[in-house]
């Protein structure tokens, strides 16, 4: 019975290992197999293991802006409801205030009714362009004013991602903010001055100047002249009176008739049969010219608009021979895109606002940042086109700078809660003991 058991024994033990060696040759087999797959596609295995690490890896930040989160679309729909506002209320002022201005040009004759729509689309059009950063921080202010004036702000704190969030919302507004004001400044905006520039010229073509409306005074403003036509016969004006001053000197011209027309471009008056008296009021000293033929150019209806900076493109600034003119038009083209990111720090920062403070009570401030910075640039760029020295060298990016400090300054301040005027009086005390 012992010799049999210790059999049984010997045997169960071999069985023992043969299965294992059976379950090493296995997983060895199947190791071979994935390794010969893998040499096989390893570019592409290479690829996606490097993509997926990544992607993964906490150091890029890639993970922590891969998914929208609920509270991301809460702030996110909350600021685009404030933007769409703010930019109704700028397109209505826009509209409002050029409206009325081309309404004056229709009834002094310079533009026809038909004219007025294409040029007030253009013209608000380009206005909206250069105030989308204003209404980007407005609107941003609004929007997170009303989650500390609610107390939402507090929740937000508690649940430990409120950096992290803050974080992925001005990522997600300033990039795409950027790269939109930047083509449109770039690119679009040239175009639609231009585009202003032909449709004046083509209204003041087909407009008449008051040469056909007899029995009535017609102001032209541009020309700062007083018409009046006593009849219009056969396509003729005649007894036509017109009064202009320029210098500090009044013209006054009589005509027995006369005619515009339009000729290689350019749009002229015909006087025949006249006399023009020219002098300065209160002095006798009067200049009598009598003639049979005056012709004076209006308007030349085809002008070279390359020497308008503003119309050219990006690439013909790069490569113009002025490099004043070309550089300051290059850097007032910059200053949309870069005060759009400067900015809506700045909104950030004045959306911080007490529970029981009014949420519109830091727009002021924001206002006031907005006009200083606005024109600061503007007063770089025209000493830049004045091609002072010191400016050719600073150009604009010094105003950029002082912008980007000055909301670091406030940000610390806010963050330490210091009372500003109070913090500068005591270090001026400090100092002077």
């Amino acid at each position: 019975m012992k010799n049999n058991s210790k059999y049984t024994k010997n045997k169960d033990k071999w069985l023992d290992i043969y299965k294992i060696c059976k379950l090493k040759l296995h997983q060895l087999i199947r190791t071979i197999i994935s390794l010969i797959g893998k040499n096989q596609n390893s570019k592409s295995n290479l690829l996606q293991r490097l993509f997926r690490n990544l992607r993964t890896k906490k150091t890029f930040g890639f993970k922590n802006y891969q998914r929208i989160t609920i509270l991301d679309k809460y702030i996110l729909k909350s600021f685009i409801f404030s933007f769409f506002s703010v930019i109704s209320v700028l397109v209505l002022v826009i509209v409002g205030r050029l409206f009325v201005k081309l309404l004056e040009y229709v009834v002094e004759g310079r533009f026809e009714v038909e004219m007025v729509f294409s040029i007030l689309f253009l013209s608000t059009s380009k206005s909206v362009i250069l105030l989308l950063p204003f209404a980007l921080m407005i609107s941003l202010i609004i929007s997170l004013s009303r989650f500390y004036r609610d107390s939402e702000i507090f929740a937000l704190k508690s649940s430990g991602n409120y950096k992290s969030i803050f974080t992925k919302v001005f990522y997600f507004i300033a990039i795409p903010s950027f790269l939109l004001i930047f083509i449109l400044n770039i690119f679009v905006s040239p175009y639609l001055i231009a585009e202003i520039q032909k449709k004046k010229i083509e209204a003041a073509t087909t407009s008449e100047i008051g040469l056909q409306t007899p029995g009535k005074f017609i102001q032209m403003k541009d020309k700062n002249w007083i018409i009046f036509v006593e009849d219009y016969e056969n396509e003729i004006s005649k007894k036509i009176f017109i009064k202009s001053s320029e210098n500090n000197k009044i013209s006054i011209e009589t005509a027995e008739e006369g005619n515009e027309y339009l000729e290689n471009g350019v749009r002229r008056l015909i006087l025949k049969n006249g006399q023009r008296y020219t002098g300065s009021p209160g002095n006798g000293n009067f200049q009598v010219m009598k003639y049979d033929v005056h012709e004076i150019k209006l308007l030349n209806t085809t002008p070279d608009f390359s020497l308008n900076y503003r119309m050219k493109s990006i690439f013909d600034l790069f490569s113009d021979q002025n490099k004043a003119l070309s550089s300051a038009e290059i850097q007032w083209r910059l200053f949309a895109p870069i005060s759009a990111v400067i900015l809506i720090l700045f909104a950030f920062i004045f959306g911080d606002v007490a529970p029981r403070q009014n949420k519109y009570s830091n727009l002021l401030s924001a206002i006031i940042i907005y006009f200083l910075y606005s024109n600061l640039v503007i007063i770089s760029v025209n000493q830049i086109q004045k091609e002072s020295y010191l400016f050719s060298l600073i150009g604009t990016w010094w105003v950029h700078l002082l912008a980007a400090i000055t909301c670091y300054l406030i940000y610390i301040m806010k963050k330490n809660q210091i009372d500003g005027y109070r913090y500068l009086i005591k270090t001026y005390k400090y100092f002077k003991k």
